[in-house]
């Protein structure tokens, strides 16, 4: 009798696990992939749609074009572009169909991020990445200076408030969107002492950027460099 109960148990195992596998299905192996969102993309590619571009981290506006009831709240106050600035932003889809003017925006947002932290830990390699040639020369010789002057800095981003596209230009094959970015930080510059020479860690700043990104739209390359900077 107690061997009978056992193999009946066994079977009511066996079933309750074929059942919950059918409803929640089984790891075939590529879950990470279709599962890994590009920090410069915010859709996730469809699972038909997949191609060996899964693995590349995108810059700016470099996802595949969507449709724009398939974007989620961006996580940023978005404020539509209009007038000329739009009919730019057109011409530039037109150019190169995988430009996404959402998609961009949220990857500004990335970039943003991205860069601050990298030019507060004088990582020039990321900066590299994600900066023209001339606007790196400008950031590594600051990041020279305060090496020269035995100063650290440390940027806490609170937050962004308003990521806005004012302007956008297409020139022959260069693609430029300009953003002004409003964002809250916390900056603090610390002598080698460790001793606060700039700033204040309790007082969160309201800061306005306005950053240019170019792309070259004939280049196999997704990447929308940092072109300039101004502070308003």
């Amino acid at each position: 009798m107690a061997n009978f109960d056992l193999i009946l148990l066994a079977l009511i195992a066996v079933f309750i696990f074929l059942r919950l596998r059918s409803v929640l299905g089984s790891k075939d192996g590529n879950e990470d992939n279709r599962n890994h969102r590009d920090i410069f993309n915010p859709d996730p590619m469809d699972e038909d749609n997949e191609s060996s571009q899964d693995n590349v981290i995108h810059l700016p506006g470099s996802g595949p074009q969507n449709q724009q009831n398939q974007h989620p709240i961006p996580e940023v106050n978005e404020i539509e572009p209009v007038g000329p600035v739009q009919q730019a932003l057109a011409e530039i889809m037109a150019a190169d169909p995988n430009f996404d003017q959402h998609g961009f925006v949220e990857g500004a947002r990335g970039a943003f991020e991205m860069i601050l932290t990298a030019f507060a830990g004088d990582d020039r390699e990321t900066l590299k990445n994600l900066l023209t040639p001339e606007v790196y020369h400008n950031f590594e010789s600051a990041l020279e200076a305060r090496k020269a002057a035995g100063e650290t800095l440390e940027t806490t981003l609170i937050g962004i408030g308003s990521l806005e596209i004012i302007d956008a230009a297409l020139e022959n094959k260069m693609a430029e969107v300009t953003v002004r970015i409003v964002s809250e930080q916390v900056n603090v510059t610390c002598d080698a002492d460790g001793e606060v020479v700039d700033g204040d860690s309790n007082y969160i700043d309201t800061i306005t950027d306005v950053w240019t990104f170019e792309r070259d739209i004939t280049s196999n390359s997704p990447i929308w460099f940092l072109k300039a900077t101004q502070a308003e």
